[in-house]
Protein backbone atom coordinates (compact mmCIF):
# COMPACT_ATOMS: atom_id res chain seq x y z
CA UNK A 1 0.00 0.00 0.00
CA UNK A 2 2.51 2.88 0.76
CA UNK A 3 4.54 1.67 -2.68
CA UNK A 4 1.36 2.68 -4.47
CA UNK A 5 0.72 5.41 -2.52
CA UNK A 6 4.15 6.75 -3.75
CA UNK A 7 3.45 5.86 -7.33
CA UNK A 8 0.21 7.98 -6.93
CA UNK A 9 1.66 10.85 -5.12
CA UNK A 10 4.79 10.88 -7.88
CA UNK A 11 1.84 10.90 -10.16
CA UNK A 12 0.30 13.57 -8.82
CA UNK A 13 3.41 15.47 -8.55
CA UNK A 14 4.00 15.16 -12.21
CA UNK A 15 1.03 15.87 -13.96
CA UNK A 16 1.42 19.59 -13.94
CA UNK A 17 4.38 19.17 -15.23
CA UNK A 18 3.31 17.21 -18.13
CA UNK A 19 0.04 19.35 -18.62
CA UNK A 20 2.50 22.63 -18.76
CA UNK A 21 4.81 21.07 -21.16
CA UNK A 22 1.50 20.16 -23.21
CA UNK A 23 -0.10 23.90 -23.06
CA UNK A 24 3.36 25.34 -23.88
CA UNK A 25 3.46 23.20 -27.25
CA UNK A 26 0.04 24.12 -28.05
CA UNK A 27 1.19 28.02 -27.29
CA UNK A 28 4.34 27.18 -29.69
CA UNK A 29 1.77 25.82 -32.49
CA UNK A 30 -0.58 29.02 -32.47
CA UNK A 31 2.96 31.55 -32.72
CA UNK A 32 3.08 32.99 -35.96
CA UNK A 33 6.24 34.27 -37.55
CA UNK A 34 5.66 36.92 -39.98
CA UNK A 35 9.24 37.76 -42.65
CA UNK A 36 8.67 40.89 -44.49
CA UNK A 37 10.95 43.54 -46.38
CA UNK A 38 8.95 46.79 -46.12
CA UNK A 39 11.55 48.74 -44.26
CA UNK A 40 9.45 51.45 -43.37
CA UNK A 41 6.77 49.61 -41.72
CA UNK A 42 8.93 48.18 -39.89
CA UNK A 43 7.87 49.82 -36.13
CA UNK A 44 4.28 50.45 -37.21
CA UNK A 45 3.86 46.54 -38.05
CA UNK A 46 5.63 46.08 -34.80
CA UNK A 47 3.12 47.48 -32.81
CA UNK A 48 -0.03 46.35 -35.18
CA UNK A 49 1.82 42.84 -33.79
CA UNK A 50 1.32 43.80 -30.18
CA UNK A 51 -2.80 45.07 -30.37
CA UNK A 52 -3.20 42.00 -31.73
CA UNK A 53 -1.65 39.59 -29.52
CA UNK A 54 -3.49 41.44 -26.61
CA UNK A 55 -6.91 40.98 -28.33
CA UNK A 56 -6.13 37.34 -29.53
CA UNK A 57 -4.01 35.95 -27.20
CA UNK A 58 -1.98 34.44 -30.24
CA UNK A 59 2.05 35.98 -30.17
CA UNK A 60 3.43 37.49 -33.46
CA UNK A 61 7.12 37.62 -34.21
CA UNK A 62 8.65 39.36 -37.16
CA UNK A 63 11.45 39.00 -39.05
CA UNK A 64 12.91 41.70 -41.56
CA UNK A 65 15.41 42.24 -44.45
CA UNK A 66 15.94 44.52 -47.39
CA UNK A 67 13.86 44.17 -50.27
CA UNK A 68 16.81 43.60 -52.56
CA UNK A 69 18.01 40.66 -49.98
CA UNK A 70 14.27 39.31 -49.70
CA UNK A 71 14.13 36.70 -52.26
CA UNK A 72 17.29 35.07 -51.61
CA UNK A 73 16.90 34.95 -48.18
CA UNK A 74 12.93 34.16 -48.20
CA UNK A 75 14.54 30.79 -49.66
CA UNK A 76 16.44 30.04 -46.97
CA UNK A 77 14.26 30.88 -44.14
CA UNK A 78 11.68 28.40 -45.96
CA UNK A 79 14.56 25.55 -45.57
CA UNK A 80 15.45 26.52 -41.72
CA UNK A 81 14.67 24.85 -38.67
CA UNK A 82 12.13 27.90 -37.85
CA UNK A 83 10.02 28.90 -40.90
CA UNK A 84 7.91 31.74 -41.20
CA UNK A 85 3.99 31.41 -41.27
CA UNK A 86 3.22 35.02 -43.00
CA UNK A 87 5.83 35.92 -45.99
CA UNK A 88 5.30 37.72 -49.14
CA UNK A 89 5.44 36.92 -52.59
CA UNK A 90 4.51 38.37 -56.24
CA UNK A 91 2.26 37.90 -58.77
CA UNK A 92 3.12 35.70 -61.61
CA UNK A 93 6.48 34.30 -61.75
CA UNK A 94 7.29 34.44 -58.30
CA UNK A 95 3.87 33.01 -56.88
CA UNK A 96 4.40 30.00 -59.17
CA UNK A 97 8.29 29.90 -58.13
CA UNK A 98 7.13 29.33 -54.53
CA UNK A 99 3.78 27.40 -55.29
CA UNK A 100 4.16 24.62 -52.86
CA UNK A 101 4.44 26.46 -49.61
CA UNK A 102 1.02 28.81 -50.93
CA UNK A 103 -1.26 27.79 -48.54
CA UNK A 104 -5.63 28.13 -49.25
CA UNK A 105 -6.89 30.69 -47.17
CA UNK A 106 -9.99 31.25 -48.90
CA UNK A 107 -11.74 30.68 -45.70
CA UNK A 108 -10.25 34.27 -44.46
CA UNK A 109 -12.92 36.94 -44.08
CA UNK A 110 -10.80 39.50 -46.25
CA UNK A 111 -11.39 37.24 -49.05
CA UNK A 112 -14.94 39.11 -49.51
CA UNK A 113 -13.41 42.43 -50.39
CA UNK A 114 -10.93 41.45 -52.93
CA UNK A 115 -12.04 42.26 -56.49
CA UNK A 116 -10.69 38.93 -58.85
CA UNK A 117 -8.50 41.85 -60.48
CA UNK A 118 -6.76 41.92 -57.35
CA UNK A 119 -6.79 38.47 -56.36
CA UNK A 120 -3.98 35.73 -56.32
CA UNK A 121 -5.18 32.33 -57.18
CA UNK A 122 -3.63 28.94 -58.05
CA UNK A 123 -5.51 26.72 -59.01
CA UNK A 124 -8.93 28.28 -58.71
CA UNK A 125 -7.61 28.54 -54.54
CA UNK A 126 -7.17 32.01 -53.23
CA UNK A 127 -3.81 32.06 -51.45
CA UNK A 128 -2.67 35.67 -51.16
CA UNK A 129 -4.23 38.94 -49.36
CA UNK A 130 -2.59 41.93 -51.47
CA UNK A 131 -1.01 44.22 -49.31
CA UNK A 132 -2.40 47.54 -51.21
CA UNK A 133 -2.23 49.11 -54.16
CA UNK A 134 1.39 51.09 -54.72
CA UNK A 135 2.41 53.61 -57.61
CA UNK A 136 5.77 54.88 -58.33
CA UNK A 137 7.02 57.89 -60.70
CA UNK A 138 8.40 61.07 -59.70
CA UNK A 139 8.40 62.62 -56.33
CA UNK A 140 8.14 66.37 -57.05
CA UNK A 141 8.91 69.04 -54.61
CA UNK A 142 5.89 71.24 -56.08
CA UNK A 143 7.19 73.90 -54.80
CA UNK A 144 10.32 73.53 -57.46
CA UNK A 145 8.79 71.51 -60.20
CA UNK A 146 5.79 72.69 -62.10
CA UNK A 147 3.38 70.97 -64.09
CA UNK A 148 4.67 72.83 -67.11
CA UNK A 149 8.28 71.04 -66.31
CA UNK A 150 6.64 68.04 -66.96
CA UNK A 151 4.20 68.63 -69.47
CA UNK A 152 6.45 67.09 -72.34
CA UNK A 153 10.05 65.26 -72.76
CA UNK A 154 11.50 68.50 -73.68
CA UNK A 155 10.10 70.07 -71.15
CA UNK A 156 11.34 67.19 -68.47
CA UNK A 157 14.74 67.45 -69.68
CA UNK A 158 15.33 71.24 -70.01
CA UNK A 159 13.93 71.02 -66.38
CA UNK A 160 16.93 68.50 -64.87
CA UNK A 161 19.46 70.66 -66.75
CA UNK A 162 18.15 74.53 -65.31
CA UNK A 163 17.34 72.80 -61.83
CA UNK A 164 20.95 71.87 -61.15
CA UNK A 165 21.60 75.57 -60.30
CA UNK A 166 18.72 76.21 -57.91
CA UNK A 167 19.18 72.64 -55.96
CA UNK A 168 21.59 69.73 -55.06
CA UNK A 169 20.36 67.64 -57.10
CA UNK A 170 17.44 67.60 -60.15
CA UNK A 171 16.74 64.13 -59.95
CA UNK A 172 17.82 61.44 -57.24
CA UNK A 173 17.58 58.16 -57.59
CA UNK A 174 19.53 55.67 -55.03
CA UNK A 175 21.82 52.55 -55.26
CA UNK A 176 19.54 50.01 -54.24
CA UNK A 177 18.76 47.51 -57.37
CA UNK A 178 14.50 48.35 -57.58
CA UNK A 179 15.24 52.28 -57.29
CA UNK A 180 18.77 52.55 -59.44
CA UNK A 181 17.17 50.69 -62.15
CA UNK A 182 13.86 48.39 -62.48
CA UNK A 183 11.11 50.71 -61.69
CA UNK A 184 12.65 53.49 -63.75
CA UNK A 185 13.25 51.09 -66.51
CA UNK A 186 9.63 50.00 -66.46
CA UNK A 187 8.55 53.20 -68.33
CA UNK A 188 9.97 52.46 -71.42
CA UNK A 189 8.62 48.72 -71.44
CA UNK A 190 5.12 50.29 -70.25
CA UNK A 191 4.64 53.19 -72.51
CA UNK A 192 4.56 50.75 -75.46
CA UNK A 193 1.36 50.62 -77.25
CA UNK A 194 0.95 47.19 -76.15
CA UNK A 195 3.30 45.96 -73.65
CA UNK A 196 2.11 42.65 -73.31
CA UNK A 197 2.54 42.30 -77.38
CA UNK A 198 5.83 44.30 -77.72
CA UNK A 199 7.71 41.87 -75.12
CA UNK A 200 6.26 38.55 -76.74
CA UNK A 201 7.63 40.15 -79.65
CA UNK A 202 10.88 40.73 -78.38
CA UNK A 203 11.20 37.61 -76.01
CA UNK A 204 10.97 35.63 -79.60
CA UNK A 205 14.29 37.80 -81.02
CA UNK A 206 15.15 39.75 -83.93
CA UNK A 207 13.85 42.94 -82.38
CA UNK A 208 16.52 45.35 -80.50
CA UNK A 209 15.39 47.94 -77.91
CA UNK A 210 17.61 50.48 -79.15
CA UNK A 211 15.81 50.56 -82.28
CA UNK A 212 12.51 51.64 -80.11
CA UNK A 213 11.48 55.10 -79.78
CA UNK A 214 10.66 54.69 -76.12
CA UNK A 215 14.34 53.19 -75.42
CA UNK A 216 16.20 55.83 -77.56
CA UNK A 217 14.19 58.56 -75.28
CA UNK A 218 15.09 56.47 -71.80
CA UNK A 219 18.71 56.35 -73.24
CA UNK A 220 18.40 60.14 -73.28
CA UNK A 221 17.31 60.28 -69.60
CA UNK A 222 20.12 58.03 -68.26
CA UNK A 223 22.83 60.40 -69.91
CA UNK A 224 21.00 63.43 -68.17
CA UNK A 225 21.04 61.65 -64.98
CA UNK A 226 24.74 61.16 -64.92
CA UNK A 227 25.82 64.44 -66.25
CA UNK A 228 23.28 66.83 -64.17
CA UNK A 229 22.43 64.54 -61.00
CA UNK A 230 24.29 63.44 -58.22
CA UNK A 231 25.91 60.02 -58.91
CA UNK A 232 23.23 57.45 -57.45
CA UNK A 233 25.88 55.11 -56.02
CA UNK A 234 26.82 57.61 -53.58
CA UNK A 235 23.45 57.76 -52.53
CA UNK A 236 21.13 54.74 -50.45
CA UNK A 237 16.91 55.17 -50.15
CA UNK A 238 17.48 57.03 -46.73
CA UNK A 239 19.82 59.75 -47.71
CA UNK A 240 17.46 59.84 -51.29
CA UNK A 241 14.08 60.45 -49.08
CA UNK A 242 16.28 62.64 -46.47
CA UNK A 243 17.57 65.18 -49.29
CA UNK A 244 14.54 65.67 -50.60
CA UNK A 245 12.15 66.07 -47.42
CA UNK A 246 14.83 68.46 -46.63
CA UNK A 247 14.66 70.47 -50.13
CA UNK A 248 18.15 69.08 -51.35
CA UNK A 249 16.50 67.24 -54.22
CA UNK A 250 13.68 68.32 -56.31
CA UNK A 251 12.55 64.83 -57.23
CA UNK A 252 12.92 61.79 -56.77
CA UNK A 253 12.03 58.19 -58.91
CA UNK A 254 9.94 56.75 -56.14
CA UNK A 255 6.62 55.40 -54.66
CA UNK A 256 4.04 56.53 -52.32
CA UNK A 257 5.45 54.08 -49.98
CA UNK A 258 8.37 56.76 -49.26
CA UNK A 259 6.23 58.62 -47.81
CA UNK A 260 6.31 57.74 -44.41
CA UNK A 261 10.03 58.19 -44.21
CA UNK A 262 8.92 62.13 -44.76
CA UNK A 263 7.37 61.83 -40.81
CA UNK A 264 10.84 62.29 -39.03
CA UNK A 265 11.32 65.43 -40.98
CA UNK A 266 9.51 68.62 -40.81
CA UNK A 267 8.37 69.13 -44.48
CA UNK A 268 6.59 72.20 -44.99
CA UNK A 269 5.85 71.86 -48.97
CA UNK A 270 3.89 70.08 -51.02
CA UNK A 271 4.05 67.55 -53.44
CA UNK A 272 2.65 64.82 -55.73
CA UNK A 273 3.47 61.67 -57.75
CA UNK A 274 3.93 62.62 -61.18
CA UNK A 275 4.51 60.31 -64.43
CA UNK A 276 7.99 60.12 -66.01
CA UNK A 277 6.94 61.94 -69.18
CA UNK A 278 9.80 60.01 -72.13
CA UNK A 279 7.26 60.87 -75.24
CA UNK A 280 5.22 62.91 -73.19
CA UNK A 281 3.93 60.01 -70.75
CA UNK A 282 1.64 61.44 -68.08
CA UNK A 283 0.65 58.22 -66.30
CA UNK A 284 2.40 56.63 -63.20
CA UNK A 285 3.10 53.25 -62.32
CA UNK A 286 -0.01 51.18 -60.37
CA UNK A 287 0.32 47.50 -59.46
CA UNK A 288 -0.37 45.34 -56.39
CA UNK A 289 3.37 44.84 -55.23
CA UNK A 290 3.17 42.13 -52.86
CA UNK A 291 0.63 39.17 -51.98
CA UNK A 292 0.57 38.00 -47.92
CA UNK A 293 0.50 34.27 -48.44
CA UNK A 294 0.41 31.50 -45.84
CA UNK A 295 3.35 29.02 -45.36
CA UNK A 296 1.10 25.98 -46.07
CA UNK A 297 4.29 23.04 -44.94
CA UNK A 298 3.58 24.64 -41.09
CA UNK A 299 1.20 22.92 -38.59
CA UNK A 300 -2.62 23.61 -39.55
CA UNK A 301 -3.13 25.59 -36.02
CA UNK A 302 -0.52 27.83 -37.20
CA UNK A 303 -2.02 28.67 -40.93
CA UNK A 304 -5.25 29.42 -38.81
CA UNK A 305 -3.75 31.85 -36.77
CA UNK A 306 -1.72 33.78 -39.73
CA UNK A 307 -5.36 33.80 -41.67
CA UNK A 308 -6.71 35.49 -38.29
CA UNK A 309 -4.17 37.94 -38.17
CA UNK A 310 -4.88 38.58 -41.86
CA UNK A 311 -8.28 39.55 -41.37
CA UNK A 312 -7.84 41.25 -37.97
CA UNK A 313 -5.36 43.81 -40.08
CA UNK A 314 -7.78 43.88 -42.99
CA UNK A 315 -10.87 43.88 -41.83
CA UNK A 316 -11.03 45.47 -37.80
CA UNK A 317 -10.75 49.08 -36.96
CA UNK A 318 -7.80 49.06 -35.56
CA UNK A 319 -6.13 46.60 -38.17
CA UNK A 320 -7.39 48.77 -41.08
CA UNK A 321 -6.34 52.52 -38.94
CA UNK A 322 -3.14 50.37 -39.40
CA UNK A 323 -3.15 50.17 -43.04
CA UNK A 324 -4.25 54.06 -43.96
CA UNK A 325 -2.62 55.85 -41.33
CA UNK A 326 0.21 54.14 -40.16
CA UNK A 327 1.45 52.03 -42.68
CA UNK A 328 0.79 54.40 -45.98
CA UNK A 329 -0.82 52.00 -47.86
CA UNK A 330 -3.65 52.20 -50.65
CA UNK A 331 -6.03 49.57 -49.79
CA UNK A 332 -6.22 47.28 -52.16
CA UNK A 333 -9.49 45.63 -50.40
CA UNK A 334 -12.91 47.30 -50.93
CA UNK A 335 -14.06 47.67 -47.31
CA UNK A 336 -11.01 50.24 -46.64
CA UNK A 337 -12.07 53.89 -46.31
CA UNK A 338 -9.25 56.06 -47.96
CA UNK A 339 -10.11 59.25 -47.14
CA UNK A 340 -7.13 59.92 -44.62
CA UNK A 341 -4.66 58.98 -47.44
CA UNK A 342 -1.47 60.69 -47.56
CA UNK A 343 -0.86 63.14 -50.55
CA UNK A 344 1.11 60.02 -52.47
CA UNK A 345 -1.06 57.30 -51.94
CA UNK A 346 -4.20 60.15 -52.91
CA UNK A 347 -2.57 60.70 -56.04
CA UNK A 348 -2.14 56.89 -56.50
CA UNK A 349 -5.52 55.96 -55.44
CA UNK A 350 -6.62 59.04 -57.99
CA UNK A 351 -4.42 57.76 -61.24
CA UNK A 352 -5.92 54.12 -60.11
CA UNK A 353 -9.69 55.11 -60.16
CA UNK A 354 -9.32 56.83 -63.43
CA UNK A 355 -7.51 54.22 -65.23
CA UNK A 356 -4.98 56.77 -65.71
CA UNK A 357 -1.79 54.08 -65.09
CA UNK A 358 1.16 52.22 -66.31
CA UNK A 359 1.57 48.51 -65.55
CA UNK A 360 4.66 46.85 -63.76
CA UNK A 361 5.72 45.04 -66.60
CA UNK A 362 8.99 43.95 -64.45
CA UNK A 363 6.70 41.25 -62.99
CA UNK A 364 7.14 39.22 -66.38
CA UNK A 365 11.29 39.83 -66.78
CA UNK A 366 13.24 36.87 -65.98
CA UNK A 367 13.36 36.30 -62.24
CA UNK A 368 15.99 38.20 -60.75
CA UNK A 369 17.03 39.87 -63.79
CA UNK A 370 17.29 43.48 -61.76
CA UNK A 371 19.77 42.17 -59.02
CA UNK A 372 21.68 39.94 -60.94
CA UNK A 373 22.25 41.81 -64.21
CA UNK A 374 20.31 45.30 -64.52
CA UNK A 375 21.65 46.51 -61.56
CA UNK A 376 25.56 45.98 -62.09
CA UNK A 377 25.17 47.14 -65.85
CA UNK A 378 23.89 50.34 -64.70
CA UNK A 379 26.16 50.62 -61.68
CA UNK A 380 28.82 50.14 -64.46
CA UNK A 381 27.52 53.35 -66.39
CA UNK A 382 26.80 55.79 -63.75
CA UNK A 383 30.96 55.07 -63.43
CA UNK A 384 31.50 55.16 -66.64
CA UNK A 385 31.53 57.87 -68.67
CA UNK A 386 32.36 56.65 -71.75
CA UNK A 387 29.51 54.82 -71.48
CA UNK A 388 26.81 56.14 -74.13
CA UNK A 389 23.02 55.84 -73.00
CA UNK A 390 22.55 53.73 -76.19
CA UNK A 391 25.44 51.49 -75.29
CA UNK A 392 23.75 51.21 -72.04
CA UNK A 393 20.49 50.05 -73.38
CA UNK A 394 22.24 47.65 -75.80
CA UNK A 395 23.89 46.11 -72.62
CA UNK A 396 20.54 45.79 -70.84
CA UNK A 397 19.32 44.20 -74.22
CA UNK A 398 21.93 41.64 -74.32
CA UNK A 399 21.20 40.74 -70.65
CA UNK A 400 17.83 40.33 -71.04
CA UNK A 401 18.40 37.88 -74.45
CA UNK A 402 21.05 36.07 -72.85
CA UNK A 403 18.61 34.76 -69.89
CA UNK A 404 16.07 33.77 -72.19
CA UNK A 405 18.50 31.19 -73.16
CA UNK A 406 19.19 30.14 -70.21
Amino acid sequence: MKKIAVVLLVALMTMPLFASGSAEKKADETKIIIFQSKVEITDSLERAAEDFTAETGIKVEIWETTGDDYRAQLRLKLAGDEVPTLFSVSKGAEADMFKAYLADIGSGAVQQYIADSMALKIDGKSVGVPYSVEGFGLVVDDALVKDSDLASQEAFFNAIKSLKGKVSNPLGLSQESYFLIGHLLNTPFAIMDDPDVFRASYEQGGVRLADQKEFQAFAQLMELIRSYCVNPMEINYDRSCGDFATGKTAMIHQGNWCYGMFKDYSVSFDMSLKGVPLLGNQKISVSVPYYWVVNSQVPAAQQEAAIKFLDWLYTSDKGMDYIVNQFGFVPATSNIPTDSLDPLSADVAKAAGAGNTLPWTFNDWPMNIIDTDFAPITQEFFTTPSMSGIDFVNRIDNAYQSRLKK
